[in-house]
């Protein structure tokens, strides 16, 4: 009898994770759609800090169904002679927590499939999946929401080490860790950043709404 996952952390918990990093994203113009790197190390920051979760980014190939008639597959990387690979150009990044893997950046997978030319368009869903759930290959993805993903431990460590080089990355970081608030606390609409010429940038929050979990 099919019996529904419960996921890591509720929807609610999920989407404000995701607002947050979104909105701090969007207020210095970063390329959102693609910012999978900063979704991913903030969304862990905020899970060990917040929730006590033993969470870590991590970086490599990846492979989602996301609808199967038509058949489109969202995939961020390499096939050489069948194998999977993964680069600093081509790959992508979600968070590996208590066995889950948890990606905060499906919500805007439409703005990605419109930034990348892809001649489909995803929906809104929340990514949270048990690592066991995993397809075993790229290639016995059937279900929507069927997933691969194919960590690859030495481009996530120069990844980084290249992020955390950049003090605004860990400056950016530190905003949403500032302005969070686990729910059922409310939290500011807006908040007020100031760089260090002291110029001041108003935040506002985005609110997404998604139509589902993959």
């Amino acid at each position: 009898m099919y019996r529904k996952i419960k996921p890591l952390i509720p929807l609610l918990d999920y989407l404000r994770i995701h607002n947050i990093i979104r909105s701090v994203l969007d207020s210095v113009d970063a390329h959102t759609p693609h910012a999978c790197m900063f979704f991913s190390v903030a969304g862990a920051a905020l899970l060990r800090e917040f929730y006590k979760k033993d969470a870590m980014p991590v970086a490599g190939a990846a492979f989602l169904l996301v609808s199967e008639e038509p058949r489109n597959a969202m995939s961020f990387a390499t096939l050489i002679d069948g194998q999977v690979q993964s680069s600093d150009a081509s790959f992508h990044a979600w968070v590996l927590c208590d066995g889950y893997a948890i990606d905060f950046m499906t919500p805007i997978f439409p703005e990605t499939c419109a930034a990348s030319g892809h001649p489909f368009i995803a929906q809104r869903r929340m990514f949270q999946k048990r690592w066991v759930d995993m397809a075993p290959t790229y290639e016995h993805l059937n279900q929507e929401g069927d997933f691969h993903f194919v960590p690859n431990p030495e481009l996530t460590a120069d990844l980084l080490r290249s992020f955390f080089k950049k003090p605004a990355g860990s400056d950016l970081v530190n905003v949403c860790l500032h302005w969070y608030r686990r729910p059922p606390k409310s939290i500011v609409p807006e908040l007020k950043m100031q760089n260090d010429l002291g110029e001041i940038t108003r935040i506002k929050l985005k609110n997404c709404a998604v139509s589902g979990a993959w």
